[in-house]
């Protein structure tokens, strides 16, 4: 699932850098929904564990509006006295051409549900069709998140070198607008969307937070 900025108690950490800003002949890219993205800039890094890690910075202008069409997700009867959301900076150095790294974020933990009885049997008649990586299910995944999917296998992948180091991780994020590398805004929307890429084939394979 795709993590916004501000819309959650995951911590993110980031090195600030600055970023360029968008100039007139800036890479446009139409996703199959019709929304455009403005590719922003490239980083990559060996921060965090995760092996080398190529970061693709993009800006989506009706990022805002598009999201908000999924409404709100918290459940009915949940309290609204949620605590301030942490978001730090991170101090490891970064290597690479031009490159730092982007967002890390925390697994969310696992929630044991029990089943009642006579009902774990119905629950499981087709496991065939059930796929965890699914969009269509439960609203789990955000609104754009075949759009990011499409953008990771059909711009970035053809966009890592052939030659050198090749990267284990690829995070896509999207800006409502330009913002320095690292930085929060409280004015603008940030979302984030991690991919794996196999050792042996070209293919994004998404990393569920």
């Amino acid at each position: 699932m795709a993590h916004i900025a501000g819309a959650g108690p995951i911590m993110i950490a980031m090195t600030l850098t600055s970023a360029p800003l968008l100039a007139q002949d800036a890479v446009r890219v139409t996703l199959p929904s019709g929304s455009e993205v403005i590719w922003q800039e490239t980083r990559q890094d060996n921060a965090g564990g995760a092996g080398l890690t190529y970061r693709f910075r993009f800006v989506m202008p009706d990022l805002a509006k598009r999201t908000s069409a999924a409404g709100d997700t918290a459940l009915p009867d949940a309290p609204d006295d949620r605590g301030p959301i942490d978001i730090d900076t991170e101090t490891a150095e970064v290597s690479g051409d031009g490159a730092d790294t982007e967002g890390e974020a925390l697994a969310l933990p696992s929630q044991d549900v029990a089943i009642p009885d006579g009902q774990d049997e119905a629950l499981f008649d087709d496991p065939a069709t059930s796929d965890p990586l699914d969009n269509t299910q439960a609203g789990e995944v955000d609104p754009i998140h075949d759009d990011i999917l499409w953008l990771c296998q059909n711009w970035v992948l053809p966009r890592i070198p052939n030659t050198g180091p090749r990267p284990r991780e690829i995070v896509i994020s999207l800006a409502s607008r330009p913002v320095p590398f690292g930085s929060y805004d409280p004015d603008t929307l940030q979302l984030f969307e991690v991919f794996r890429l196999p050792p042996d084939k070209d293919r994004c394979e998404w990393e569920p937070w």
